[in-house]
């Protein structure tokens, strides 16, 4: 019997083999709820040029939408580190549409949440709940640090239970663009994502 990692292989590369000459279509914001309905969460184990290269692309538009701080030029220099932060994350989990396209993704190590990112067409649609609750109740996330000068991203950890515990004027490179250190609160740490999110909509 296949593991979810192997069936999510196997997924991917049906995919991959039926998309190999489709083009990305644009997303209309009436097919936003299909979409994430649709979106199948997969825990990928094996890490393939081409999947590297989908996931770069996500990163580069998500992160050309929501860090504004960034320049072009600032965003492409990043952008060289991407693939070998996406090849050594311990764990990777991405979401694909019915398309077989890449739509999201995020990385973890150990209790941290390095990455998420996901199409910026998608954002508001709760795929990026639907990922940050899987990643809460299956693999233990329980801190993470946002830019500073993202604010939307800020709010939707903050919704999602997070509290920030501590703040530097620099990011991790040593450029002036200041990080928060954010931790789930003892509040929602010990409930499931679902719970939690429950919980914070009653309150709001």
């Amino acid at each position: 019997m296949q593991n979810q990692s192997e069936q999510g292989e196997s997924t991917l590369r049906n995919c991959i083999q039926r998309n190999q000459n489709q083009q990305s279509r644009e997303i209309h914001r009436e097919t936003l709820p299909k979409i994430v309905n649709q979106a199948e969460i997969i825990l990928q184990e094996v890490r393939s040029d081409e999947l590297i290269d989908r996931l770069t692309e996500v990163w580069r538009r998500s992160v050309k939408k929501t860090h504004l701080f960034l320049s072009d030029q600032e965003i492409g220099e990043i952008e060289k580190y991407v693939p070998a932060a996406l090849l050594e994350v311990p764990t990777l989990v991405i979401a694909i549409n019915a398309e077989c396209e890449p739509i999201a993704f995020m990385g973890t190590a150990g209790e941290r949440l390095e990455m998420l990112f996901l199409e910026p067409e998608l954002r508001g649609s709760g795929l990026g709940r639907r990922l940050l609750t899987y990643g809460i109740e299956e693999l233990g996330i329980r801190e993470l640090c946002v830019n500073e000068q993202n604010p939307l991203a800020k709010g939707f950890y903050e919704h999602m239970g997070f509290e920030c515990f501590k703040r530097t004027e620099l990011d991790e490179q040593g450029n002036p663009y200041p990080l928060l250190y954010m931790r789930l609160t003892a509040k929602t740490a010990g409930e499931s994502g679902n719970e939690a999110i429950d919980r914070l909509k009653i309150e709001e």
